[in-house]
């Protein structure tokens, strides 16, 4: 059929209205295509004939069956992370609960475990008893000749460091007791210590590979288990970094001590240089431009704890490996770092600055222009576990290549948070180190707020459900730059949310961006307001959806521009659902494509899914726009058929409107 005829057959079905209205616009448009917001839905029964993924969460179920609840859920979120950003606790009750694990410790004062980890410092000399506490709970007995060395030692820290550093010490006997009935099963099946080896080994592997034991360690662990243990950490560490704040004394220290459980150092305003050979137990620094190549990081299944607190400085945080985890990573236990003031450098490699594989892993930076680069795994990314980066002020710079800034595989969730400050989030794309299968020329990003599962049925049959990646940015002129697979996008029966609060954003991007996804996805992409201008280049972007994958973009209020290729706007490929929805402003809309601004297509003909859904669904509702393709105006509705007009199918439907809506 010629253009020409196409173009004849797209404007018959163009409809004009002036649009002001009170309505639903979702109901108005989809009673165009014959739809409802009840019949808007995918039907999982069908959607079992193509794919499926054990340890699916039950949020990706509520949100990807019922669009209309993504608006109410995206504010609560949001407000929900904000609440207390400068508390590991509080990070981790909302991380955990987003993963169906019911655990609130500490929520209410009865069950703080807190003061009772203080009275246990009521002593003569706390940090002197606490450490003797630890090697009996180690089943170690010190030395008369080790403990007249711990106590001259202890005597050279000042009594406030002392405190905190003993609160802490006896806080980890709890939680050793909760790491380890979480992994009481799997220690009866496994050598515990060659199971660390392979899994920090496989997440560095391009093989797509889980052995028959990593099934088995998935379904082992208690992950309840597991974060309570971590909630009561990071109650004490909560506690210790709030009182430490207020320490001004100006006095120069030293102290460090090996125990069962690693080296304890604390150390006063001078610049200090931690080793990275150490495993460090606990840190404790009060000053001065530092240097750490260690810390905060559990290093073995036997030494599952590292805590470090900075008061203050412009430190440098530097590791080289690439394989054990750094700064905030934690595997088989908890890694915390927490910096409270300095402008700092992060750089790891693997599993750092956030990041939690079977264990939680968290980096909590208070204030200062920061830079944090990283190669993989890290900048807020679990898997089977919960990774957290959260930077409450300045203007920071974010680096990496793949699965980090907001990135949740299985059973796990990843989530990076940005108070304020004009910010920079770069997952690199012209170094190809991990190219895309959909163009060698682009990596495969994974980050900015990716969900992933892992597809198998093409491969060995073992699918598993994805996790939650969240990148939560609150104020701010932003600037995100990606690959493929990145900016609110998730992939097998995973979620992936990008929101950016205030501020006027550049998002940049290839394919699978901007509130997109693939293969049973729930990809989010929530700007609420700024003049922002969207880019991407090569396919699926701004709110569109690829086989059974629901892609969303709401943008809340602004002059934007979108920029975009073929499927977006509103485009729904392969009985994907993409919705595409500006509330508010005077938007430029320039796509170059054909399936956008509410268009879909099935594809190949003859099979089951001509019967299935595929919608897709654009909105603007307010404001004077300007539109490239010209069957779409302000004040009107459209409708457009599949690419194929001479075998057209029911199940395909895309719908446009433009009007003036009062909420």
């Amino acid at each position: 059929m010629c253009k020409n005829a196409i173009f004849l057959m797209v404007a018959c079905l163009f409809i004009f209205r002036c649009l002001s209205f009170a309505q639903d616009p979702f109901e108005l448009a989809l009673k165009e295509v014959g739809l409802t917001k009840e019949s808007m839905r995918f039907d999982y029964k069908d959607m079992s004939n193509f794919g499926g993924g054990e340890f699916s969460l039950p949020l990706f179920y509520t949100l990807h069956s019922e669009p209309f609840k993504i608006p109410n859920y995206l504010d609560y979120l949001r407000k929900v992370i904000k609440r207390k950003p400068g508390s590991l606790h509080h990070l981790i009750v909302f991380s955990n609960l987003r993963l169906a694990c019911g655990v609130r410790r500490g929520v209410y004062d009865f069950n703080n475990p807190v003061p009772e980890f203080y009275r246990r410092c009521r002593t003569e000399n706390p940090l002197f008893d606490a450490i003797v506490y630890l090697y009996e709970s180690a089943d170690t007995e010190m030395s008369g000749e080790e403990k007249s060395r711990l106590k001259s030692r202890v005597e050279k820290v000042p009594a406030t460091v002392s405190l905190q550093a003993a609160m802490l010490v006896r806080a980890v006997g709890d939680s050793l007791a909760w790491r380890d009935l979480a992994f009481y099963e799997a220690m009866g099946l496994f050598d515990m210590e060659d199971m660390y080896q392979e899994i920090t080994k496989m997440l560095s592997s391009d093989e797509d590979f889980f052995s028959p034991g990593i099934y088995r360690l998935i379904e082992s662990v208690d992950y309840r288990y597991l974060y309570s243990g971590a909630q009561d950490l990071a109650l004490a560490v909560d506690a210790a970094s709030d009182s430490l704040s207020t320490f001004t004394e100006k006095v120069s220290f030293s102290f460090e001590f090996d125990t069962p459980l690693g080296v304890i150092s604390l150390n006063g305003g001078q610049k200090n240089h931690y080793v990275g050979d150490k495993n460090y137990f606990l840190i404790i620094d009060t000053g001065g431009d530092d240097t750490y190549l260690g810390g905060a990081a559990t290093l073995s299944f036997s030494h599952p704890y590292s805590v470090l607190i900075d008061l203050a400085g412009a430190d440098k945080y530097v590791s080289f490996s690439e394989e054990k985890p750094s700064f905030g990573g934690g595997v088989f236990g908890y890694a915390y770092l927490v910096d409270l003031e300095g402008d700092d450098d992060y750089s790891g490699v693997n599993l750092a600055q956030g990041s939690g594989l079977f264990g939680v892993g968290m980096l909590l930076d208070k204030s200062g222009n920061d830079n944090y680069a990283a190669y993989t795994s890290s900048q807020g990314s679990g898997a089977f576990g919960i990774g957290v980066l959260s930077d409450l002020s300045g203007d920071d710079s974010y680096y990496t290549f793949t699965t980090s800034q907001g990135y949740g595989f299985t059973k796990g969730l990843g989530l990076l948070v940005e108070l304020d400050g004009d910010d920079n989030y770069i997952a690199e794309d012209k170094k190809i180190d991990f190219p895309a299968s959909q163009t060698k020329e682009h990596n495969s990003s994974l980050s900015q707020g990716v969900g992933f599962g892992r597809r198998a049925d093409i491969s060995d049959g073992h699918s598993l459900g994805g996790g939650i990646g969240i990148l939560l940015d609150n104020a701010g002129n932003d600037n995100y730059s990606a690959g493929l697979f990145a900016q609110g996008c998730a992939y097998w029966y995973a979620i992936g949310l990008l929101a950016d609060e205030e501020g006027d954003d550049l998002y940049q991007g290839i394919w699978y961006v901007q509130g997109s996804g693939a293969h049973f996805g729930l990809g989010i992409l929530n700007d609420v307001k700024g003049n922002d201008h969207y880019i991407a280049t090569m396919n699926m972007a701004q709110g569109a959806g690829h086989d059974f994958t629901l892609g969303f973009l709401l943008e809340e209020d602004g002059d934007d521009i979108y920029d975009c290729p073929n499927l977006s706007l509103g485009g729904g490929n392969a009985n994907g659902i993409g919705i595409f929805w500006d509330k508010r402003g005077d938007d430029t809309y320039n796509p170059s494509g054909e399936i956008t601004l509410g268009r879909a297509n099935i594809g190949t003909r003859g099979y089951l899914r001509d019967h299935l859904l595929c919608l897709g669904l654009f909105l603007d509702t307010g404001g004077n726009d300007t539109y490239a393709k010209p069957f779409a105006k302000n004040n009107s509705i459209w409708t457009q058929p599949g690419l194929k007009p001479d075998s057209p199918l029911e199940a395909e439907k895309g719908v446009g409107l433009d009007g003036e809506y009062s909420e």
